[in-house]
């Protein structure tokens, strides 16, 4: 039974060990494992891989291979393995995937199968370049994860866009495949070996192509427009190429703004004797940032999908950090940036790095800054690109430093603000509030607050507002730090200290605390008990001492001119002593000794009542010792807690009164005990004699 105690506490101990174990070094004890290969099983080439497992070795070299491909060397995080790689080419089929321990040469396998994948890719220009109608397009048409040495086919269809959807296919052979399992081929779109014939890119608009139609297995797309680029600024030049119209047809050239529907641009336009339509615009100096519709209508014969498209003005991007006048950052800053070319607004907020990101075009502008609907800065600003600004607000720091009249500084204090200012374009009048506390170095800093206004601080503790008579800022000055003094009043304090019978004590030392912000003051009251002070405004702790006694801890609120009498029940407080026999008689001549603080040790002797009484004595911790005259070490001892006037009881046991004399109890029981023998023997004797007389009178 005790052995299976034994085994079951070990059991215990070792899993609320392993519990508590670092998770690495749990880890690190299981061996090297992979616990996961994200995605399971399979994958493509190319594909990302997230493997995580453990070695043996803390912060080792591992090794991680597909197949006889290294993909990974690293050092582990402790135990920990966790690593990404790219399936590398290779060919269809099922491998291991190891991770390998360096140092111990110890391995943990996992299978992997590659998949065969297709991919077909458009080759078009980078953005904002775009393909223009009659344009070629190169395909990529790309098989991974085949068999070597493998003769690959592939059937590329592209199909124009909606509504007129028509296919174009071309039935490919891809390159033989190489050892890795890749086999690829490039072919041009439009080409005559398209079927049917006539494959082309004359219309704007989305194109789709694929690898396979049928079973679709790759899909890509690519986009055909007139104009060179999507994306234009201010003053550049678009160079517009249509095709597909009737030789030498008129046409109209129309550009409008998408939100407003408004036109900025008309022009006739002829095509030539192929049909083409070539134009150049310049984007006006005034053009609104958004997107456009630019359209061509042929006079006579339209286009089977007409000719329409979208280009964006987008405007640069541009930063402006806002500050205040102490060159701190400001957030919730509204950035309205006027485009003195279009007439234009646009709007952005600070955030709280300070920064109110806008985009704006080429031009000259005006950036203006609102707090609260108050405009608060302004500067003119030339944006020839991307760029960021500086704009300082007239926002102020409002320091607010709560002291009383001489100069002590008063922490904790709560801060209610209060201020009305005028917003600047709907000319409406607004009332704002902030709120703080004063901070152990009796100050509060209310950042970027508005200048040139007036302010209301009401200054309170204990939920009393201390400041009325000084509580307005006519007008806050614009500078960068505006300083404002809080004065915390000071209240008369008159105090009269008292003992436990209402009669005063002179020379008491009184220590004052304030609750709150920790002021101290020191009093020492005159021959009538009394002291007048003039304190800092607040709620105080009180502690009376007389000669370093403390007689007293209250709490005193000083709101306003303060009397308070200060009662110490513990000073001037009688304490009488009895002490009795052993038969509760009172016993007199008795020595007492009393010792307490502040009165040191006091001596009296009991009357014939068995009674003595001690004066002005000061409570607390009291010990009295009472003992018969030269006898100082037969003595009967108390200790107590006094608080008040006291009558105390002291029993010596071990005597007793007889008369005037007072007689150990113990010598007492021993005489008794010897004179009950001796009258026990007399009587034996009495009783023994009695009976021999008769006797001796018969014979």
């Amino acid at each position: 039974m005790r052995k299976k105690t034994v085994g079951v506490t070990l059991l215990i101990l070792m899993s609320v060990a392993f519990f508590f174990m670092p998770l690495s070094l749990v880890l690190g004890q299981l061996g090297v494992n992979i616990y996961l290969v994200s995605p399971q099983g399979q994958g493509v080439v190319s594909q990302n891989v997230n493997l995580q497992g453990t070695i043996n070795t803390k912060d080792g070299e591992y090794q991680i291979w597909f197949g006889n491909k290294l993909v990974v060397s690293n050092n582990s995080e402790g135990f920990y393995v966790n690593a990404n790689f790219a399936i590398p080419a290779l060919p269809r089929g099922d491998y291991s995937i190891i991770l390998r321990d360096f140092a111990q040469n110890v391995n943990a396998t996992q299978e992997f199968s590659i998949s065969t994948a297709y991919n077909i890719e458009a080759l078009v220009p980078s953005a904002p370049a775009q393909l223009q109608e009659g344009n070629d397009v190169v395909l990529n048409v790309t098989l991974t994860g085949g068999q070597p040495d493998t003769e690959y086919y592939a059937n590329i269809t592209v199909i124009l866009p909606a509504p007129l959807n028509t296919n174009y296919s071309k039935l490919i052979t891809l390159s033989s495949s190489t050892q890795t399992g890749t086999a690829q081929a490039q072919l041009t779109y439009p080409d005559p070996t398209f079927q049917p014939e006539g494959s082309l890119t004359d219309f704007a608009g989305s194109y789709q192509v694929y690898f396979n139609k049928t079973q679709q297995l790759a899909i890509d797309q690519f986009s055909v427009g007139f104009t060179d680029l999507s994306v234009y600024h201010r003053s550049q030049s678009m160079a517009m190429r249509a095709i597909g119209y009737q030789p030498n047809e008129n046409a109209a050239i129309s550009i409008t703004y998408a939100e407003t529907g408004v036109n900025v641009h008309s022009e006739a336009v002829t095509a030539s004797s192929e049909g083409i339509i070539n134009a150049n615009w310049t984007v006006p100096s005034n053009a609104v940032i958004g997107d456009y519709n630019i359209t061509i209508t042929p006079q006579n014969t339209p286009k089977l999908i007409p000719d329409s498209q979208l280009f964006t003005v987008p405007g640069y991007p541009v930063k402006v950090r806002t500050l205040n006048l102490a060159g701190d950052i400001v957030s919730l800053i509204v950035v309205e940036a006027l485009d003195q070319a279009a007439s234009t607004r646009y709007n952005s907020t600070s955030g709280n790095d300070g920064i109110a990101s806008i985009n704006l075009e080429r031009g000259n502008h005006t950036i203006s800054a609102f707090w609260n609907g108050v405009k608060v800065g302004e500067i003119p600003a030339t944006i020839t690109g991307a760029g960021t600004f500086d704009l300082q607000c007239e926002l102020t720091n409002l320091k607010i430093t709560v002291q009383d009249k001489n100069g002590n500084l008063i922490s904790f204090v709560n801060l209610d603000i209060t201020y009305q200012y005028v917003t600047t374009k709907e000319s409406l009048s607004k009332t704002g509030s902030d709120s703080g506390q004063t901070d152990l170095s009796g100050t509060f800093t209310l950042n970027s607050t508005l200048a040139g206004i007036s302010y209301t601080i009401n200054a309170s503790i204990y939920g009393l507002v201390f400041n009325i008579k000084n509580n307005s800022i006519s007008v806050l000055p614009a500078q960068p730090i505006s300083g404002v003094l809080v004065l915390c009043p000071s209240q008369n304090l008159t105090l009269t200290v008292l003992d436990y019978s209402m009669v005063a004590i002179p020379d008491t030392r009184i220590e004052m605390a304030e609750l709150t912000s920790g002021l101290f003051y020191g009093v020492v009251t005159d021959n009538s008990g009394i002291v007048a002070v003039e304190v800092t405004f607040g709620k105080y702790r009180l502690r009376v001492y007389k000669e370093n006694i403390l007689l007293n801890e209250t709490v005193v609120e000083v709101f306003s001119d303060t009397q308070h009498k200060i009662r110490c029940s513990l000073y001037n407080i009688q304490v009488w002593v009895t002490v009795i026999d052993y038969f509760a008689q009172p016993i007199p001549n008795i020595n007492v000794q009393l010792n307490g603080p502040g009165i040191g040790t006091q001596t009296a002797i009991t009357q014939i009542d068995g009674t003595t009484t001690f004066s002005d004595i000061i409570g607390g911790n009291i010990q009295i010792i009472a003992y018969p005259a030269g006898m100082e070490n037969s003595y009967e001892a108390v200790n107590l807690q006094i608080k008040e006037p006291t009558a105390i009881q002291i029993k010596m046991a071990k005597y007793i009164l007889l008369g005037p004399f007072l007689i150990e109890s113990s010598v007492l029981a021993t005489f008794i005990i010897i004179f009950a023998a001796i009258l026990l023997f007399l009587s034996l004797e009495i009783y023994r004699r009695k009976r021999i007389k008769p006797a001796n009178r018969e014979s």
